[in-house]
């Protein structure tokens, strides 16, 4: 079956009680692991300071989301910070379209001690550019995602999927940037390892990732969607 995972992302907006709240929503939906992005400061822009978490912001909610989840993974640009991850028994990386290029990153991870998979996004990258990518850091405990930024239906290309399972026999998730909810689902029927999909609160709040997360109300339409798509198949 197609790993369901949804997607805090920076939507936690920074605060403990948004968090928490998340991790117990999600928790009683059908969905496999969640992730939180984890971001150095000097990679936030001036908007988005407010979504930076200390060290014990991040122990507190890795552990309590560990107690609700089997599976529990970090976006993250901060290599600094992998130590503690390890320590704290994070289950999957996942790197951003704009992190690809970061091979130090991806080696760092790699490297370090209990990482069992690292999704790498690919919405911004050619496939001449992940071919290099993956020259420097193997193929190892690599999956790839794919994503779509392009704001017309006809320019998300789930075909994609198939095309990088294809060139590189690695695995390929789906991570979904679109409005068009509908191509999550749509996504199972090109048979990838996961699906990756921002979540938010039902507040009317700016979050960071607002047009393409999916609201805790509107969630369950989504998997059961999900749950028919794959009865088709």
């Amino acid at each position: 079956m197609t790993l369901k995972i949804a997607e805090i992302g920076l939507n936690h907006m920074g605060r403990s009680d948004y968090f928490y709240e998340y991790v117990k929503c999600l928790s009683k939906k059908k969905i496999d692991a969640i992730t939180i992005q984890i971001i150095k400061k000097s990679s936030l822009s001036k908007s988005y300071k407010s979504c930076y978490l200390n060290d014990k912001k991040i122990i507190d909610f890795i552990k309590f989301a560990k107690r609700k989840f089997k599976f529990v993974g970090v976006v993250t640009d901060d290599i600094e910070r992998l130590e503690i991850f390890k320590k704290l028994n994070v289950n999957f990386y996942k790197l951003t379209s704009g992190m690809l290029k970061n091979t130090m990153l991806i080696k760092k991870i790699l490297n370090s001690s209990g990482v069992k998979k690292i999704y790498l996004s690919t919405g911004f990258s050619s496939i001449s550019d992940i071919k290099k990518v993956l020259k420097k850091v193997g193929k190892k405990k690599i999956n790839l995602i794919h994503t779509s930024f392009e704001k017309k239906i006809t320019k998300v290309n789930l075909n994609r999927i198939n095309l990088l399972k294809e060139i590189f026999k690695l695995p390929v998730a789906y991570g979904n940037h679109s409005k068009y909810f509908n191509c999550i689902s749509s996504s199972v029927f090109f048979d990838p390892c996961a699906i990756f999909f921002y979540v938010k609160l039902n507040k009317n709040l700016n979050y960071p990732d607002k047009k393409h997360a999916v609201s805790i109300k509107e969630l369950d339409q989504i998997l059961y969607n999900i749950k028919e798509n794959e009865k088709l198949l």
